[in-house]
């Protein structure tokens, strides 16, 4: 478990004193402390923890314009924005699904990874909670080790405005 940065800085103090005899293993300490923690920041891709993580949502313009959410159903990958660790991101829709590829910036080592994902609606939208009820679980299919796809799906034909969000694991 990585230390917090009081406790980094308290090691490196201690350790790494002005004017002491330092051991190997004391150095090794703080450089094993400091790796953990960078790992917490940005992990690495063989680690049980998110190597990418980010969102997905669409503006109501082709560039730039303001966040009006993915509405499931509606073709938009012109519109489409990606926050995170995604390079790109497209979209096909048909009537009450979306089906879209991520492409992520950090690459898993194979295809053991997982997708966690939700819904948040977008805060300044003027659609109402509850017309996301109708939205069902999001379905993910690996395609290699830096891209998947995720089928969104809404059950009853009701406009929404909603951020994707989403975090892979590998494992």
């Amino acid at each position: 478990m990585a230390l917090t940065i009081a406790q980094l800085k308290d090691l490196v103090n201690t350790n790494l004193a002005d004017n002491s005899n330092i051991e190997p293993s004391e150095h090794r300490a703080v450089e094993l402390a400091l790796i953990d923690y960078i790992e917490t920041l940005q992990p690495i891709s063989t680690s049980n923890l998110p190597v990418n993580r980010g969102y997905i949502t669409a503006n109501n313009a082709d560039t730039g314009g303001s966040e009006v959410g993915i509405e499931v159903g509606v073709q938009l990958s012109s519109r489409l924005r990606k926050v995170g660790n995604v390079t790109a991101v497209t979209c096909v829709s048909s009537s009450n699904s979306t089906i879209l590829t991520v492409t992520l910036q950090n690459a898993h080592p194979n295809n053991n990874y997982v997708v966690k994902s939700w819904f948040e609606l977008v805060p300044v939208s003027a659609i109402t909670l509850p017309n996301t009820s109708t939205v069902g679980e999001p379905v993910f299919k690996i395609i290699s080790g830096n891209q998947f796809q995720v089928v969104l799906r809404e059950w009853a034909n009701i406009a929404q405005a909603l951020r994707w969000h989403f975090e892979t694991i590998g494992y």
